[in-house]
Formats: C-alpha cells, sequence, structure tokens
C-alpha cells in the first residue's frame, strides 16, 4: 500500500511541473519571430508559383482551343468541297424551311371597330325618310347622332369649354331640325354632312355667347369695373376695322360724283 501512495504522489508532481508555463525569456521570442518570418516568406513564394503556373495553363488551354478551331474550319472546308451531295441536302433543307416559313398560317389581323359606321347610318337615315305618312327620326339614328355629336365636343377646340354641355344640346337641337335636309340620291356620306352640321352649329353657338360676354363687359365699363379678359383688346381691333370702313366708304363718294359726270356726257 505504502509504495502505491508513492508512486501517486510522483505522477501528481510530474503533473504539476509540466502544467506549470516558463515565462518566455527574449531568446525564445526572437526564435519564434524568426520562425513566422520564415513561415510567411513561404507561403508567399507558394502563392507566386500557384499564380504562373495557373497563367501558364490559361495559356496553354487558349493555344489549343484556337489549334482545335482552325482544325475544324480546314475539316468543314474540305468536306464542302468534297461532299456535293452534303451541300445539296443542306440546300433542300433550307428550302424546306423557308417553305415552312411563307405557308405559315398567319393570326387574322384584328380590325379596328369604328364608334359609327357610315353605311349603317345611310341605311337609317334612308328609313327614316321613307317612313309614313312623314318622315320621322328613328330611334337608332337618334342615338348615332347623339353619339357623333358627343364624340365631336370632345375635341381640342370645343372640349375646353365650359358649357360645352350646352354646345352639345344646340347642336342635336339644330340635327333634329335639318337631318332631313340630306339626299342619299346626290351623295352617300352621311358622316360628313352631319358632322359639318354640328360644327357650324358649335361656331353659331360660340358667337352667341361672345356677343353676351361683349353686353356684360360694356355693362361693367360704364359702372367703373374690371371686364374680362382680351375685351380691350377686341374693342381696339373693333375701333380700327370701323375707321377703314369710313374711310373706304369716303373714298367711293368721291369718285362717284365725276362718275355720274362721265356717264352724262356719254349720253349726250
Amino acid at each position: 500500500m505504502a509504495t502505491k501512495k508513492k508512486k501517486k504522489k510522483i505522477t501528481a508532481r510530474k503533473k504539476s511541473k509540466k502544467k506549470v508555463s516558463k515565462k518566455p525569456t527574449r531568446k525564445t521570442t526572437k526564435k519564434v519571430v524568426k520562425k513566422k518570418k520564415k513561415v510567411t516568406k513561404k507561403a508567399t513564394k507558394k502563392k507566386a508559383k500557384k499564380k504562373v503556373a495557373k497563367k501558364k495553363v490559361t495559356r496553354k488551354n487558349k493555344k489549343v482551343a484556337r489549334a482545335s478551331k482552325k482544325k475544324k474550319q480546314r475539316v468543314v472546308r474540305a468536306a464542302a468541297k468534297t461532299d456535293t451531295v452534303s451541300q445539296t441536302k443542306i440546300r433542300a433543307i433550307k428550302e424546306d424551311e423557308a417553305k415552312k416559313e411563307t405557308t405559315a398560317v398567319k393570326r387574322p389581323v384584328r380590325k379596328s371597330k369604328n364608334y359609327l359606321n357610315n353605311k349603317d347610318l345611310l341605311a337609317q337615315v334612308v328609313m327614316s325618310k321613307e317612313t309614313k305618312p312623314e318622315p320621322r327620326m328613328s330611334d337608332t339614328l337618334a342615338r348615332m347622332l347623339q353619339m357623333l355629336c358627343k364624340r365631336y365636343a370632345s375635341r381640342g377646340q370645343f372640349a375646353s369649354y365650359t358649357y360645352n354641355e350646352d354646345m352639345q344640346a344646340y347642336a342635336m337641337m339644330m340635327l333634329v331640325r335639318t337631318w332631313n335636309s340630306f339626299k342619299p340620291e346626290k351623295s352617300s356620306n352621311p358622316f360628313a354632312f352631319y358632322t359639318q352640321c354640328i360644327k357650324n352649329s358649335f361656331i353659331q353657338f360660340l358667337k352667341q355667347e361672345q356677343y353676351q360676354r361683349d353686353v356684360r363687359d360694356k355693362i361693367l365699363v360704364k359702372q367703373g369695373l374690371s371686364p374680362s379678359h382680351g375685351y380691350i383688346d377686341r374693342e381696339k381691333g373693333a375701333a380700327k376695322e370701323r375707321e377703314k370702313k369710313k374711310v373706304n366708304e369716303g373714298e367711293k363718294e368721291k369718285v362717284n360724283p365725276q362718275e355720274k359726270k362721265n356717264q352724262q356726257l356719254v349720253e349726250c
């Protein structure tokens, strides 16, 4: 038992000695630094060698690829010269492909539907004219004319007016009056006829509105208030035109007496 205890103590001492770390001296630190420098130099040399080897491999691969391409081109040229059968086959295949492309089924192009068809409009006009005892506008024709009036009012000329709806109502009233004046014996284009009627009615309505606005502006000027924009410029232009007319009328009056005398002499 005593011997076993002694052995255990000896092993414990050895382990404790191993665990105790000695403090590094100056000599040991210098050696460690030198070893590290050597290791880093070796690693950098290895990396440089690897890069050089990769570059060489890539250059070789490029040369091999170029050589293989040139060989393939030579083989193809030689085959094209010698094998006339292969050329005829290639031509036949190309011709078949071209035929397939030409004979391919093309999808039908969708035609844009107009909001009004001239033929349908003419048919409705003729049908409404033939009603007895008196010609009467049909409901479909009225809807067509209303659609035409609404579409024409959305143009840039007339879309910005605040009383656009009043213009449309006035145009429809004028169409109800004048729709029967279209004669299908002379022309087969009622679309153009009715669009011109709508345009004229719009211009007529705008002139009426301008006249009313001028009356209002004159009243405002008399009361010492500011008129609407552009009224003064319009008045100046109208005054100049009036002066020109007066001048022209005075010149005509001066010329007329001489002409009368000449006529009297000729009669004598």
